[in-house]
């Protein structure tokens, strides 16, 4: 009896331990959606900014939405991990959901610099178009 309801006790707490790391990765991937969708926004609004700089500028301005592909692609790729949890969740083990979870919180990382780094060049254009008086 001691060892049924150890066993039970165990269950419950592996059961618990799988639902908060799924519950942060879809709260995770909610969040990193959200960013990719902030950054491919703020990329498409460089060319306006730049309208107004010299050629030379503008063509500066313009390859930084070199980068507008690979915000799609990271969209593609949180999509195929919602889906791939949507599947494969109740089977899945909680290493692999662990690994799933880190996968998120270190591209978010890398997005996060990626958006900074946006902020400084979309502050220098307006700099640029709007110098300080």
């Amino acid at each position: 009896m001691v060892l049924l309801l150890i066993g039970a006790w165990q269950r419950e707490r592996w059961l618990r331990h799988k639902r908060q790391v799924l519950t942060e990765i879809l709260d995770l991937a909610d969040a990193l959606e959200r960013e990719l969708l902030e950054c491919r926004a703020r990329l498409r609004e460089i060319p306006a900014l730049a309208a107004s700089l010299s050629p030379s500028e503008q063509l500066s301005a313009r390859a930084t939405l070199a980068a507008e592909p690979q915000v799609q692609d990271a969209l593609r790729d949180l999509l195929a991990h919602r889906l791939w949890l949507k599947d494969h969740a109740a089977d899945a083990s909680i290493g692999e959901l662990t690994s799933a979870r880190d996968a998120l919180v270190a591209t978010r990382t890398s997005l996060n610099a990626q958006l900074a780094r946006l902020a400084n060049v979309r502050a220098d254009f307006e700099q640029t178009v709007r110098p300080p008086r």
